[in-house]
């Protein structure tokens, strides 16, 4: 009775190695991003966008998070739009005219916001065309 069985030992031994890779899956992917700075996560090479401030998850071997410091970003005025708030001249969905500080904008919503409504900027796109050859010929001019 003084020997402990083998089997019993050898499952020890497999539950610990099992809570010790656990433990180290669940330090791998907690990430705490400090107020001034953001996480740039990436999955499998794809931009999943800026995370944090605060504690951010993110999936061992899978996710790769990239820190910036706040006042490393460009301030452009697309920059300076995101978190603006704003108001609907027009029902705003696949397209609408909503008004920000002084300018009317083109905007898309996710779900139908009617006219009158106050809105939040949370993204910019561009739009862009290709330029005719005379048009940039008579533009050098």
């Amino acid at each position: 009775m003084g020997n402990t069985p083998t089997y019993l030992t050898y499952l020890f031994c497999i539950y610990a190695v099992l809570f010790l890779l656990f433990i180290t899956f669940l330090l791998a992917s907690v990430r705490i991003v400090q107020e001034d700075k953001l996480l740039s996560v990436y999955r499998l090479g794809k931009h999943l966008g800026e995370k944090g401030p605060g504690l951010v998850l993110l999936i061992p071997f899978v996710d790769r998070g990239v820190m910036k410091e706040l006042s490393d970003l460009e301030d452009t005025a697309g920059q300076r739009l995101i978190g603006a708030v704003g108001e609907t001249r027009t029902t705003v969905f696949t397209g609408g005219k909503v008004q920000i500080g002084e300018e009317e904008w083109e905007a898309t919503s996710q779900s139908v916001i009617s006219a009158g409504k106050p809105v939040r900027v949370v993204k910019i796109i561009l739009e862009v065309e290709e330029e005719k050859a005379e048009e940039l010929s008579t533009l050098e001019r």
